[in-house]
């Protein structure tokens, strides 16, 4: 179905003969706070967020330019699928689509609590394609505390009977709402007066319909489809808090090794459909039971549900029928640190993630290190927050209460950190984009003039590996020399960047998380640092120079070299069109982009295998082993004695490590495709900036890397951060939360009381969910330039009335609400 506001106009197709179209990819990392019953406005907003997504794999999906302005949604689905704001972002992609070619991916969701519950819905459906209508019905029946209730716990017609007369009293006393709400009267009448002392909410009935929820979600097209561009990767981060704890070591000076507890848990899925056809993917359904245990277990509201287990999910399982096969899987991606901490996650209890972690930011700006794009990016963190904080109160120069101050330290405190940190980090990010782009730009036409003195006839005369290969090495030393002492630095931070990679890649050996304890860092490092060592005669073992050892080990320089030719092109879709680059079009840049990108992949796989290859290794296994990096963290190990110990094991280790990587197979594969590409695809003017970029990349490497933290600068591109709140989203009605919202009442618990409170919250999300992606949109294409024609107000409008017309059926108590709204909408 396409709801009212689908047409368009004669004219409204048409695209400017003379427009030369750039492109732009809009990066989405969605996080999701906890907010207990709130989970229900929060599935509103992220079910409009899936919408977007698929409007825009639709819009894409059309191959040719010109036929994507005569189409529409509708067009573009089988007759049986369900949609409606669809039509909506289909139509604006297609008005900005005259000037701008916008592609929305959603590629990292975080959540915490009832944040969690709905990332992980969210990116299940991302990844495979999958609906969540079926869903509607569970948030709006199984979200009730009458289904909530364990069995056990539930008050009979006569249970703490006295309650009923207070609860009354109150009732007229106190709350106008509460008093005109028989629904909710009732059962929170049933829920006062039920069995405390212990959680009164069924843990194993949440694990049971959030495993039933998860799994039935239909695919909407094909076995192999996704909302993920192929080669783009997903992650999802779910925040928990394991109660007990386990012991983690950190390095300090003296001892030189303390133990602290950690209580703060993450666990972690991915998907990404690659190039050649691998497909890597934590959402399918023999994952179904890892990510309901996620969502139960970051749900376990202290109080309200007892804390998760893993053997309380296998018990649901194994009593309806289920399996888990990749349970020990899951378990040893999410769990090593357990196992090297001597602690076993099937003992222990977990916790709401929301204790510590309600607003996991850190992981999704963790994520988004490291992310090569496409096109040009565009990249947005976007967190949805149901009930901002307002101002606190003013201080009365009293002394808290008792049970005040109990409550504040032990849930409301802890559950508010700011996320300050957090956004001064993204100012810090972006901050260095800035600097290290302008450096390049200020430093752009001296590395042009560089490169046309070492490589003359590079722009205009014939090609081969050999000549790319000989001009890449002939830069790589002049920037060596020229850079004087800078560049003694520079080859400094590679290094020491080299030996934490390969500690961390032993690591992965042994099935550990990155080496937090230092032992395999520690070394690595001394075993480095005979690099740098003057005097090496006479030592039975030496490293590489650190030349040889940048050679030898340093993959992440030959990805960041591929990624900045990648800039480089994605710099021209701006200039398509103008003179020099008559002729090329955005998609011979995306056809030369594609084959740019097919060698990172290519760079992946050859990763996987040289850590294949490495397994069966009994050199590096060694050195991989947990009681090797436990000598070398103890507080009493002598570095020069360990070493001259199992030097000459770590000489024969590496050594086999390097013939694994085979970089110099790599440096020649991306030689050939560059001379090919070169040769072959593009104009002289994208020639020289393509080869500029790749054998100018030696000096333009020494004045970014120290500034990019090593890592950081994957994307090489800003982040904003939106959020989507009832504070935010004032087109219909303004007041925050409290103007809208019932799941704010009872500590957020209310709308577990009633089916009505669930339906407005629900409502709203979508509601105010949908205004704010049209206005992210907006200002997406606000920043190229391609806004001009966009009504956004109509736009909105015509949203808010298609979603309230596709809703009015599936909401049994909404209808009077709905017709409020409609009448509210209609006076925009």
């Amino acid at each position: 179905m396409c709801a009212a506001g689908c047409g368009r106009g004669p004219e409204a197709g048409r695209l400017d003969d003379d427009a030369v179209l750039s492109e732009k990819e809009l990066r989405l990392a969605l996080v999701c706070y906890g907010g207990v019953s709130l989970a229900v406005y929060m599935h509103g907003v992220t079910k409009e967020i899936l919408k977007l997504a698929r409007a825009s794999k639709a819009y894409h999906g059309i191959p040719e330019v010109d036929e994507r302005q005569g189409l529409g949604f509708a067009d573009t689905v089988r007759g049986a699928d369900e949609h409606d704001s669809e039509a909506v972002y289909f139509e604006i992609l297609q008005t900005i689509g005259r000037r701008l070619d916008l592609r929305v991916v959603v590629d990292i969701v975080a959540g915490a609590s009832a944040g969690g519950i709905n990332g992980v819905i969210l990116a299940r459906a991302l990844a495979h394609d999958l609906s969540i209508e079926g869903l509607r019905e569970v948030w709006l029946h199984q979200a009730d505390v009458a289904e909530l209730l364990a069995p056990e716990r539930k008050a009979s017609r006569w249970s703490k009977w006295f309650m009923k007369p207070l609860l009354w009293g109150y009732s007229w006393m106190g709350m106008r709402e509460l008093r005109a709400d028989v629904e909710m009267r009732g059962k929170l009448s049933m829920f006062l007066r039920s069995r405390w002392f212990r959680p009164p909410f069924s843990g194993r009935g949440l694990a049971l319909t959030l495993l039933n929820g998860i799994g039935a979600m239909p695919a909407m097209a094909g076995p192999t489809s996704s909302l993920l561009p192929l080669g783009q990767r997903l992650e999802l981060f779910v925040t928990v808090t394991d109660f007990f704890g386990y012991l983690r070591n950190i390095r300090i000076h003296d001892p030189p090794v303390v133990r602290e507890r950690e209580h703060r848990h993450v666990l972690r899925f991915a998907y990404c459909r690659w190039p050649n056809g691998d497909l890597v993917t934590d959402f399918d359904d023999e994952n179904v039971p890892a990510l309901a245990f996620a969502s139960r277990a970051t749900s376990s509201f202290p109080g309200a549900f007892p804390p998760a287990q893993i053997a309380e999910m296998q018990r649901v399982l194994d009593e309806n029928g289920h399996g888990w096969a990749r349970r020990e899987e899951f378990l040893a991606r999410n769990f090593a640190h357990y196992r090297d901490a001597g602690a076993d996650p099937l003992l222990t209890s977990f916790l709401d993630g929301s204790v510590l972690n309600n607003k996991p930011l850190a992981e999704a700006i963790q994520a988004i290190r490291d992310r090569p794009a496409f096109r040009q990016v565009d990249r947005r963190i976007v967190y949805v927050d149901p009930d901002p904080m307002g101002p606190p109160p003013p201080a009365s120069g009293q002394r808290p209460g008792f049970f005040r101050t109990l409550k504040g330290a032990l849930s409301d405190i802890p559950r508010q950190e700011p996320i300050y940190d957090d956004l001064i980090w993204v100012a810090g990010f972006n901050q260095r984009v800035r600097r290290a782009s302008a450096m390049v730009e200020a430093t752009r036409e001296r590395v042009l003039g560089l490169v046309a003195e070492l490589a003359p006839d590079a722009f205009t005369g014939p090609l081969s590996p050999e000549r790319v290969s000989a001009w890449r090495e002939t830069a790589v030393a002049y920037a060596a020399r020229e850079a004087g002492f800078v560049h003694a630095g520079y080859l400094g931070l590679r290094r020491l960047s080299v030996l934490g990679a390969t500690a961390e890649l032993l690591g992965r050996l042994a099935g550990r998380e990155p080496d937090m304890d230092g032992g395999l860092l520690h070394a690595m490092q001394h075993w480095g640092r005979l690099a740098a060592d003057d005097d090496s005669d006479g030592r039975s073992h030496a490293a590489p120079e650190t030349g040889d050892l940048l050679r030898r080990f340093d993959v992440d320089f030959r990805r960041r070299r591929v990624r900045f030719v990648i800039r480089a092109l994605n710099l021209l879709y701006g200039r398509l069109g103008s003179a020099g680059l008559a002729g090329l079009s955005s998609r011979d840049l995306d056809r030369v982009k594609a084959r740019l990108y097919a060698q990172l992949d290519a760079m992946r796989t050859a990763d996987a295998r040289a850590l294949g290859r490495a397994r069966e290794d009994a050199r590096l296994m060694r050195l991989a082993e947990a009681d090797f990096a436990a000598a070398w963290a103890a507080a009493d190990a002598d570095p020069d004695a360990l070493l001259a110990a199992h030097g000459e094991l770590m000489d024969a280790a590496m050594a086999s490590l390097a013939e694994a990587l085979d970089l110099a197979s790599t440096d020649l594969e991306t030689d050939v495709l560059i001379s090919e590409i070169s040769a072959t695809e593009l104009s002289d003017t994208a020639r020289q900036e393509l080869l500029t970029a790749y054998i100018g990349f030696a000096f333009w490497d020494v004045i970014t890397f120290p500034l990019a933290n090593w890592r950081d600068l994957g994307e090489f591109d800003e982040i904003r951060v939106d959020r989507i709140s009832p504070d935010d989203a004032v087109a219909i009605r303004s007041g925050g939360a409290k103007a809208v919202l019932k799941g704010i009442e009872f500590g957020h618990f209310g709308a577990f009381f009633s089916r009505a409170h669930r339906e407005n919250d629900y409502l709203w999300g979508r509601l105010q969910g949908a205004e704010r992606l049209i206005d992210l949109l907006f200002d997406a294409a606000r920043l190229e330039g391609a806004e001009a024609e966009l009504d956004v107000r109509a736009l909105k409008k015509r949203a808010f009335q298609i979603v309230l017309a596709a809703e009015r059926r599936h909401l049994d108590t909404a209808a009077g609400l709905i017709d409020e709204l409609e009448r509210e909408v209609a006076a925009i």
